[in-house]
């Protein structure tokens, strides 16, 4: 099951992105692709469920709105990914999960599977376009785990040349990292603020 978890909690990229405006009713826009809030909350409720799993004191109080910037910067990196895919010509081939993995998976998430099988699967696919980007860009590079990171270094800096708007509601600056120790995400009619998370209305923690 470790390995699931894995697959699960790994990031695709770190990626910068712009603040502005942004179309209604999206979270994000890349390029001029629409990122809905639904696919924000599928994710984030996958990485809730993720991290309840693993127990542990303070597991039930993860602060949501921090996931659900998370998952916004997923798919931020699979729209930018799947971009560069297609200017260059990529093939791309992401490695089916077994039928255990498959049920590793469904066992830990429960009715959250669909949605935790989609985020492995872009994650996955975000990492097997940075891979190629970093081969493409230093044949020397064999290691999988140098490629994917001097892959992800090169996904952010595509992202960064990108053409990307995010909801000023995240409060995540051109980096998507939270401005200061406030934000102004509004969850479920709440706002993020900087009191303790385990303080936070129920809203804007993870359960």
């Amino acid at each position: 099951m470790m390995k699931t978890r894995v697959a699960v909690l790994a990031i695709a990229a770190s990626v910068m992105a712009g603040c502005g405006p942004v179309s209604p009713g999206a979270a994000a826009v890349v390029d001029g692709n629409k990122i809905p809030f639904s696919e924000v909350d599928d994710g984030a409720d996958v990485y809730c469920a993720a991290s309840l799993s693993q127990g542990g004191e303070g597991a039930a109080s993860v602060d949501n709105a921090a996931l659900r910037r998370q998952s916004l910067a997923d798919l931020v990196a699979g729209e930018v990914a799947d971009r560069i895919a297609a200017e260059r010509d990529y093939t791309v081939t992401v490695p089916a999960l077994g039928a255990q993995e498959r049920a590793q998976l469904e066992e830990l998430f429960g009715d959250r599977f669909d949605a935790a099988l989609r985020l492995v699967e872009r994650n996955q696919r975000t990492g097997v376009i940075a891979t190629q980007m970093a081969r493409e860009a230093d044949a020397s590079l064999t290691d999988q785990e140098q490629l994917l990171q001097a892959g992800q270094q090169l996904l952010a800096q595509e992202t960064a040349s990108s053409d990307i708007d995010v909801d000023p509601r995240f409060g995540l600056d051109e980096t998507v990292q939270q401005i200061g120790e406030t934000g102004s995400l509004s969850v479920a009619g709440g706002e993020l603020d900087a009191t303790a998370v385990e303080d936070r209305p129920a809203a804007l923690q993870c359960s």
